[in-house]
């Protein structure tokens, strides 16, 4: 069953219609003359609405904007993550995305090296990372880390065990047979 609209006079279309083509939508000239949207949408059929939509970025995108922009990178905390990066690589193509061991980071381009550095602190932190992990990190952010830098990262505890890592002893003296694969890795690939 169809209901007939509310009856508008032709002088009211036309204003009606000179309204939606400046720019208002035909929900705003619907509260403003106290009838229901659906009779403005029955008398303006042909005429193309306006799209209301913000023009611009906000809420969690323009958090994540300004992260970006203060740090170089962005760890993924929103669940519309992928809504996020459409709008913001609308507007900046520099921006990269990548997605590894269940993490997502954005980064701007030419800031891969800080990117991948906060990444692995990140990965580090909850577990121990080894050299494969290492060196995939580093294959994906198309970066390389220093030797010392990598040291660091793969020999990140404290006191003895570090020691016996690095090849050294106490005294100083590097240790000459050491079977440690972490010492295996940074004299071998380092």
């Amino acid at each position: 069953m169809t209901r007939n609209p509310v009856y508008i006079s032709p002088a009211k279309k036309a204003w009606i219609r000179r309204k939606i083509k400046t720019g208002k939508t035909k929900n705003q000239i619907a509260k403003e003359l106290h009838v229901a949207s659906a009779t403005v949408y029955y008398w303006t059929k042909d005429v193309p609405s306006n799209n209301c939509g913000w023009p611009g970025i906000r809420g969690k995108t323009l958090d994540m904007l300004q992260e970006l922009l203060t740090k170089g990178y962005v760890f993924a905390a929103c669940d519309h993550f992928q809504s996020c990066y459409m709008t913001l690589r609308k507007y900046f193509p520099t921006i990269r995305r990548i997605s590894i061991y269940n993490q997502k980071i954005l980064y701007l381009e030419g800031k891969e090296d800080a990117a991948a550095r906060a990444f692995i602190d990140k990965v580090h932190t909850k577990r121990i990372i080894s050299f494969q992990e290492l060196k995939q990190i580093t294959k994906v952010f198309d970066t390389d880390l220093s030797r010392r830098e990598k040291e660091e990262f793969l020999l990140r505890k404290g006191g003895k065990q570090r020691a016996k890592n690095r090849g050294v002893q106490k005294d100083g003296s590097l240790l000459k047979d050491s079977d440690s694969f972490s010492f295996f890795c940074i004299r071998r690939y380092c």
